[in-house]
């Protein structure tokens, strides 16, 4: 309900969607790409690798557009902006505290003030998480689903939590949508791929349209390996010993 460490006292700009939105649309995520991962990501319009979703081709990300953001920003009550602390990891992700550093400086165009704290991951996850009850009001994750499913996405990242962390745990932000979390429990028994892949796209189009969580992309694995072992790189970054081979 409360915007915490905000100038913006007894609510919470962040409550309404035209505000998230806004900030989606002041992030460049194209200059990002190209200067801070160095060509070494893939922009991305969901929360999942869209490898391990049939339906990806079906979202676009909302297009980068300063101005549009500015206009969603004033019809939300905010003209002259506020001020934000956001909280980022430095040593958990490629790259984690340049991304906040551009995403601190993009937001600045729509009169957004971040102030960046950016903490090694163990004092970041235990103050932006469940730990000390979410502590956090902007703040950068990353996530795998280590099902490699949708609902494993949609059940802890962007469905309902209660302020001690009961239900989606790694919802950091504390966005909620009641019909996510009904349609995760069809997803969990839908046996019927068509009928379930509409489901999570269902998900998927809410989160989108309410810009509950902001996607940015996925990272690249980049390794380096000796001319004398052969190794079977696996995509969910893996290293299992039996793949490798020392050469004579």
């Amino acid at each position: 309900d409360k915007l915490l460490y905000s100038d913006v006292k007894g609510k919470n700009p962040s409550n309404g969607a035209r505000v998230r939105k806004s900030f989606y649309q002041a992030i460049d995520m194209e200059a990002i790409q190209s200067r801070v991962m160095r060509g070494n990501s893939v922009n991305s319009a969901l929360l999942i690798s869209p490898l391990l979703f049939s339906r990806s081709g079906e979202f676009k990300r909302h297009p980068y557009d300063v101005e549009a953001a500015k206009k969603l920003i004033e019809e939300a009550g905010y003209k002259d902006g506020f001020e934000v602390t956001m909280d980022c990891p430095n040593d958990r992700y490629v790259n984690d505290e340049a991304i906040c550093q551009a995403v601190a400086q993009m937001l600045s165009r729509i009169n957004v003030k971040v102030n960046l704290m950016a903490q090694p991951k163990a004092k970041y996850f235990e103050k932006a998480g469940p730990t000390k009850k979410y502590d956090s009001s902007f703040n950068l994750l990353g996530w795998t689903p280590g099902s490699l499913d949708s609902w494993n996405v949609i059940a802890n990242i962007i469905g309902c939590r209660d302020a001690d962390g009961k239900g989606a745990t790694f919802n950091y932000g504390g966005y909620c949508n009641p019909k996510l979390t009904e349609l995760n429990k069809q997803i969990l028994v839908e046996v019927d791929t068509k009928k379930r892949d509409e489901l999570i796209a269902e998900a998927f189009r809410i989160n989108h349209e309410e810009a509950g969580v902001i996607p940015l992309h996925q990272q690249s694995l980049i390794w380096g390996v000796s001319k004398k072992v052969q190794m079977v790189q696996r995509a969910d970054n893996q290293i299992l010993f039996y793949l490798f081979k020392k050469n004579d």
